[in-house]
């Protein structure tokens, strides 16, 4: 039952609701910068570090279909409590970690307190407001997200070249324990119910996701003979199978399907997602090492060059609305997939010597594409939704962004390796080998164009107002 608030009042408790999923996206921009002086404080080389990245999202990946049952359970507000501090503790155990394995584990429990603080903050909101607010109230809670990525990469530098890179996690105790207090403070309690839990599909979805993800990862590591990365790839591609089976099969399964019945999330979050975010996960892990181990810059540096990126992210929020209804959401996306690509290429022709602007100047370009094409995707996969599937569809969504993030990353470590092979088995990580791969994920960030050619011509036309006069509805990033 959702209570009248003022719009003073309202806006307080989203931003409230916002805190964690700040803190949690500012930890994750800050983290790709210290990757080099983290690689040197564990000893190991900078394409180790990846499986931290991936460890994360694996554990994200596998608790994300469990969120919706655990608000049911335990309440909203209450779970959320627990995920902050979680996430908190587990930030301090990342600052306190002297091997590459601790580091790891630590990851892994901020992966599973991450898992919970995004999607359950856009529940909280939900159950709180109306639905005709419900637009302008996401508008509000995605706005500490959109800040967090522009302030982590001169942050994540700052830290890094002048402290250590331990307290980019340490930075993470006074936003969490500001968040817990806030949201004790103001939220209200949240209902609770009782649903049966889907045992067996929690088991599989687990299964399935960590296989896939972990035969990604050891593809690009090596630590492992390929063959049996690729028996990890085999039975998770087999237990996914089973899993589509059993959710078809019983009323109420953890992770439902019914929204891949739906042309344009089938076509945008199923099939075109992981080649559109492919290139999304691969420039923050690549360039950061193209630039600090193959050209030489300091950790600050990079992360102010890296400014230009995010920065045209958030500038392009002014203009999607305007972009998908004056050209539709068909042909924006299309043309923002070809330029994106394009960027990311473009980065393979940088230098030593490329002045700071221009560099600058690129990246601001490519942050626009990426803007464009994330509104795309997080607003027209659930134009044909019904109000009642879009919980469902939306941890379904939240799903193939983890193994899209995880895949993403894991292949540019792949690429990275496959361009030192080349050059001999005694080869040291340059700048060269992050060109090539920049270079094939541009090439195949394109065939993202095969499903997008699929959508109708006036798909999303209710969401954009595409071809309709008067329309003010205004895209927003889910």
């Amino acid at each position: 039952m959702q209570t009248k608030y003022t719009q003073r009042h309202a806006t307080l408790l989203v931003l409230i609701v916002a805190v964690p999923a700040f803190m949690q996206m500012l930890d994750a921009s800050v983290l790709v910068m210290a990757i080099p002086q983290m690689a040197q404080s564990f000893m190991v080389s900078p394409l180790a570090l990846g499986v931290s990245i991936t460890a994360y999202v694996m554990a994200t990946a596998i608790l994300l279909p469990a969120t919706g049952w655990l608000a049911d359970q335990i309440g909203a507000k209450r779970l959320f409590v627990m995920a902050i501090l979680a996430f908190t503790a587990a930030s301090i155990l990342c600052g306190l970690s002297q091997t590459l394995p601790q580091f790891i584990a630590a990851r892994v429990l901020q992966g599973f307190a991450g898992a919970v603080l995004g999607p359950l903050g856009g529940l909280i909101v939900m159950r709180i407001f109306d639905k005709r607010d419900f637009i302008r109230m996401v508008n509000i809670f995605s706005a500490p997200m959109l800040i967090a990525p522009v302030l982590g990469p001169p942050i994540g530098g700052l830290i890094t070249t002048f402290l250590n890179w331990k307290w980019i996690f340490y930075l993470n105790v006074p936003i969490g324990i500001a968040g817990v207090l806030l949201v004790l403070r103001f939220i209200p309690d949240q209902p609770q119910a009782r649903r049966p839990f889907d045992h067996v599909g929690f088991l599989l979805n687990a299964s399935a996701l960590g296989l896939l993800i972990y035969g990604f990862d050891e593809l690009g590591s090596g630590s492992l003979p390929k063959s049996a990365a690729a028996l990890f790839l085999f039975l998770g591609i087999a237990l996914s199978f089973i899993a589509i089976r059993h959710a078809r099969r019983i009323s109420h399964p953890l992770l439902s399907l019914d929204a891949a019945r739906y042309s344009t999330f089938r076509l945008t979050s199923i099939l075109g997602m992981p080649f559109m975010r492919l290139p999304i996960a691969a420039l923050p892990f690549a360039l950061p090492i193209m630039l600090q181990v193959g050209f030489g810059m300091t950790a600050f540096m990079s992360g102010m060059l890296f400014l230009g990126h995010t920065l045209g992210d958030l500038v392009m929020k002014l203009f999607t609305a305007r972009i998908f209804r004056q050209f539709g959401y068909r042909r924006a996306m299309t043309v923002n997939v070809v330029a994106f690509a394009a960027s990311i290429a473009a980065c393979a022709l940088l230098t030593p010597q490329t002045p700071a602007i221009t560099i600058m100047a690129l990246l601001f370009a490519s942050g626009c594409f990426r803007s464009v094409l994330l509104s795309g995707i997080g607003t027209l996969s659930y134009a044909e939704i019904p109000p009642d599937g879009l919980t469902g569809a939306t941890t379904f969504s939240q799903v193939m962004v983890q193994l899209s993030q995880a895949i993403g990353t894991s292949l540019t470590v792949i690429l990275i390796g496959f361009a030192m092979q080349t050059r001999g088995a005694a080869a040291s990580l340059n700048a060269d080998d992050c060109r090539v791969a920049l270079v094939l994920v541009a090439a195949i960030s394109l065939f993202a164009l095969l499903p997008l050619s699929r959508l109708a011509p006036d798909a999303g036309a209710e969401l954009s107002g595409h071809g309709r006069r008067g329309s003010s509805a205004i895209p927003v990033e889910v």
